[in-house]
């Protein structure tokens, strides 16, 4: 399944096979005038003379996964290009670290390279931090950080970051939230021990111990995305002893009430649509309430837009 690549990046990999076809470029302005785009070549060099990308957004490789790549790199050899371009001291890596790391492992001299004299280094991290975002074995706070880090270093915001990996905006937002709590909770979600909805929920409380306090009786008890939001909603309202145990948090307690399971459909369907954390409080008598929380500025302006855009004038 061919997978959706940020703007410039296509461009920069050329494809599974970019020295047997030449990629095409649609001229709108000129009424659909197609043109050939310049062929990429790749050829071989000597491992031991590409240079590391100084602008490697990514500290962490799973282990496992680079073993499985290095076999399968014993057996196959490598299959795509991995993208370099011209330094003053030789070649420097811009996208294909892990096949990069993968081939010395299984012990080959050299790797096939596409070489790119006209990359700067804006470009190189920018390519290489879309490749790095849109694999699939990310934990959420590795992305967020590589979200922050296209932010700071390329002058972006959070729409523009969207739109170069391919996500919506609520995706980044959600992710960059998750750098805002702390430390015990991002290495939660590094071991998998918590979802990114159980973080959003731990999100609520305003103090980084309510948070850690929270974090702890989650994991011990298992308690759902749904559960941590209601707790985190009695705590704020000033409840005392909301979280003592999992069955005071259940929705089918005798204290809070059995909810109709089309409440909780509706939230999580909200919360799907808006990006962002949605209450419903329904009465028998048919009234109700729905509760959106935002987190900032920018994003009450993105759910104005969505929710009541302006009328054209």
């Amino acid at each position: 399944m061919e997978r959706r690549l940020g703007r410039g990046l296509g461009a920069l990999l050329g494809g599974a096979n970019t020295s047997d076809a030449a990629v095409t470029t649609k001229d709108t302005a000129s009424g659909g005038h197609v043109e050939p785009a310049k062929l990429v070549d790749t050829q071989e060099l000597n491992v031991s003379e590409i240079l590391p990308n100084s602008q490697q957004p990514r500290v962490r490789f799973d282990t496992a996964a680079l073993e499985s790549l290095r076999d399968s790199i014993k057996q196959h050899g490598v299959i795509q290009a991995i993208a370099v371009r011209k330094s003053a001291e030789g070649y420097e890596l811009i996208s294909g670290e892990r096949r990069l790391k993968a081939a010395k492992m299984a012990g080959l001299e050299s790797i096939p390279v596409i070489v790119h004299s006209e990359v700067n280094e804006q470009q190189s991290l920018e390519w290489a931090m879309v490749e790095n975002l849109q694999r699939e074995d990310l934990d959420p706070i590795e992305r967020a950080k590589g979200f922050e880090l296209m932010m700071s270093r390329l002058s972006l915001n959070q729409e523009e970051v969207a739109v170069r990996v391919g996500l919506k905006r609520s995706t980044v937002a959600n992710h960059l939230r998750l750098l805002e709590l702390p430390d015990e909770v991002h290495e939660a979600l590094i071991q998998g021990l918590l979802s990114m909805g159980h973080a959003r929920a731990l999100a609520g409380l305003s103090k980084a111990s309510q948070q850690i306090d929270m974090l702890g009786k989650v994991v011990r008890s298992g308690l759902s995305v749904r559960q941590v939001e209601q707790a985190v909603k009695s705590q704020n309202a000033g409840a005392k002893g909301a979280v003592a145990s999992p069955s005071v948090a259940t929705p089918s307690s005798a204290k809070t009430g059995r909810r109709d399971p089309w409440i909780s459909d509706v939230e999580a369907r909200l919360r799907e649509a808006l990006g962002t954390q949605v209450t419903l409080e329904h009465r028998k008598e048919g009234q109700g309430q729905i509760s959106i929380k935002y987190f900032d500025t920018p994003e009450l302006e993105r759910l104005l837009s969505a929710l009541a855009p302006r009328r054209p004038i």
